[in-house]
């Protein structure tokens, strides 16, 4: 059923849609141009990625607050298209007015936090109320029905399946399988590099990679391609068995995964190697070098030479010392390596004293500058896992970031002042254990304390 029609009379309606801003693009374009439309969306980046998806110089995207507050200091644009959040804090600055737009656009509310939910209470609390609503919704459950009522009521509703399905009816049938990355979606193509690392499959063309569809004739047409993509050999002629049909990968935010699962079966993630798989692969094989090593040098100068310690120090300890002095171990897999797979509590990436100390590979005189990152033990994370965030998305060194500490709510992290602005940058926005990363400047520069050793 087409929409457009209800959007032009100014009725209000809401339709079941991806959380894809592609899919949403035909229902903000058909409200006329006589109505300016209030577009309020979970956060700021889904405004933004809706913005690029209108007609250019016809709306605004809100990502900064006192930037947004000029630009609405005059007549307000076609579509604005703004966060819960900021929308109720230009609202309190005065710069919002919320009455002045014909059409009200809830897109995906479902994807609100608490947070979002009551600063939307109040904004739409300030609405006009013959001003016209329209939801755009990812998902069709009781919360989904209450927001309708709430926000749009006795509005004519779109592609919502039946309350009573009709059992004459044959069901919808699945898509077949598909593995699924999350990611934003301009990081597609580095993260596409990453994939063919990780399936090395016998040619590229074999892996169909892909953002999540706007719709079932896309994932239909993405499900065809990927099924007719077979490896290409020699033996593909030959009496040999058919190759398997290529791979369907997606390149998707997390709230578009409930969306996928009622096209795609199996749905499957696809894991993807970190920087801290890559060090435990470069441990492994200096593990391996060392065992060949024991076992097939003559090591009797050597024993000689350690056999005082061994009375003193537990062999362990001798090793390792043994392995920091010959610079072994930075050379084979950085400081980072200290991390281990688990990095506990806290860590520190410097592989001699603590940060900034001489031995670590640091300039004398480094300073340091603290970072928050809005993740914590709440969310299961661990400094291991934003020490591999860290190394993968801000690409810097491993001995440029010093102590990690998880708390409850959030994470501190030590990083070179030269870096600070650059891990920040590279954080925010990045997924971690399923939550979009915010990273800022917490207290400014200053020696990081000594001493500091994973644990």
């Amino acid at each position: 059923m087409d929409a457009t029609p209800v959007i032009a009379r100014g009725h209000n309606l809401a339709v079941l849609i991806p959380p894809v801003p592609a899919a949403a693009e035909p229902h903000l374009k058909a409200i006329p141009e006589s109505r300016r439309a209030l577009v309020i969306t979970a956060d700021a980046d889904r405004a933004v990625a809706l913005h690029a998806a209108l007609p250019p110089g016809s709306a605004v995207a809100v990502s900064g607050l006192a930037r947004a507050a000029r630009r609405l200091a005059g007549a307000p644009p076609r579509y604005l298209l703004v966060s819960a959040a900021d929308a109720l804090a230009l609202l309190k600055r005065s710069a919002l007015k919320a009455a002045e737009f014909e059409t009200v656009v809830l897109a995906w509310p479902e994807q609100l936090d608490e947070e979002g939910r009551s600063a939307l209470e109040t904004v739409m609390a300030e609405a006009a109320r013959d001003s016209q609503r329209i939801l755009l919704m990812g998902v069709a459950d009781p919360a989904a029905e209450a927001l309708i009522q709430r926000y749009a009521f006795k509005a004519v509703t779109f592609d919502f399946p039946p309350t009573q399905p009709d059992p004459t009816l044959p069901p919808i049938p699945m898509l077949g399988p598909a593995s699924f990355v999350v990611a934003r979606p301009e990081q597609i193509e580095a993260v596409r590099r990453r994939i063919l690392d990780a399936l090395d499959p016998a040619s590229d063309e074999a892996v169909t990679i892909a953002l999540c569809p706007p719709g079932r004739a896309e994932a239909e047409a993405l499900a065809s391609t990927a099924a007719a993509a077979a490896p290409t050999s020699a033996t593909a002629a030959s009496a040999a068995p058919p190759p398997p049909p290529g791979r369907l990968v997606l390149v998707v935010e997390p709230c578009q995964l409930p969306w996928l699962k009622s096209l795609f079966k199996p749905l499957t993630p696809l894991r993807l190697p970190t920087a801290l798989d890559a060090l435990e692969q470069r441990a492994e094989a200096l593990r391996a070098r060392l065992a060949r090593t024991a076992r097939e040098e003559n090591l009797d100068r050597e024993l000689f030479l350690l056999g005082p310690l061994l009375s003193r120090f537990d062999p362990a300890e001798v090793a390792a010392a043994a392995l920091h002095l010959a610079a072994a171990f930075p050379q084979t897999a950085g400081g980072a390596l200290a991390a281990g797979p688990g990095g506990g509590e806290q860590a520190a990436v410097a592989p001699g004293g603590g940060p900034g100390e001489p031995g670590d590979g640091a300039e004398p005189g480094s300073t340091w500058t603290r970072l928050w990152v809005g993740v914590g033990r709440k969310d299961n994370a661990r400094p291991g896992d934003l020490l591999g965030a860290i190394l993968g998305e801000a690409k810097i060194g491993a001995d440029h970031v010093g102590k990690i500490e998880v708390r409850e709510l959030y994470a501190l992290v030590d990083v070179r002042t030269d870096d600070a602005e650059r891990v920040v940058r590279a954080l925010t926005g990045t997924m971690l254990r399923s939550r979009r990363l915010t990273a800022r400047v917490d207290r400014g520069a200053g020696r990081a304390p000594s001493g500091v050793r994973r644990v």
